[in-house]
């Protein structure tokens, strides 16, 4: 009798231990874009965690009227990227928050990018003209926040492979003077 309570209790576990390994999954097919922005999936499908259904609540689109969009994703609920998209003057470009310019890691490219363990940010020369035709802003910054991968390193290498290739799907969308038609 012993021996069949532990058969079951093994069984048990294992048939636990089954059914929450198919919910490791990613049962949802990636975009074709990240937030609205063109790159190539293999870069932006280490942030996108397991789970069944992928919503995009926002997502980039053309900025010819307004040069800020934010993206948010989420899986079964849970938000996991957030991206915004907004013009800048000089005198507040990182806006940091809680983060550190000390512990940021710089991500070589064409543009200024900075990196830490679950946020990205980057920074081009953008400027639209306002109303007045004066400059409305001189830059453009976008900022991606991902919740996976959870381990700090392997954020930092997801987020160092994207955020470039984003800010220039950004900067294509943008009525940049020195990258659009304005």
């Amino acid at each position: 009798m012993r021996n069949g309570m532990r058969a079951l209790g093994v069984l048990g576990s294992a048939l636990l231990v089954s059914a929450c390994a198919g919910a490791e999954e990613r049962e949802y097919t990636l975009p074709d874009t990240f937030c609205g922005v063109d790159m190539d999936q293999e870069l932006y499908a280490p942030l996108f965690p397991n789970g069944s259904e992928l919503d995009a609540e926002q997502v980039f689109k053309d900025f010819t009227t307004d040069p800020l969009r934010q993206c948010r994703l989420s899986v079964d609920g849970e938000v996991f990227v957030a991206a915004d998209a907004s013009g800048t003057v000089s005198f507040d470009r990182w806006e940091l928050g809680d983060l550190s310019l000390d512990d940021a890691e710089t991500v070589p490219g064409d543009h200024e990018a900075l990196v830490w363990p679950g946020v990205a940010k980057a920074i081009a020369p953008c400027t639209v003209p306002g109303p007045s035709g004066e400059p409305s802003i001189t830059e453009l910054r976008v900022i991606v926040e991902a919740e996976h991968p959870g381990d700090d390193q392997e954020s930092v290498e997801a987020l160092s492979q994207i955020i470039h290739p984003f800010l220039a799907g950004a900067l294509e969308m943008t009525p940049c003077q020195e990258h659009g038609e304005g």
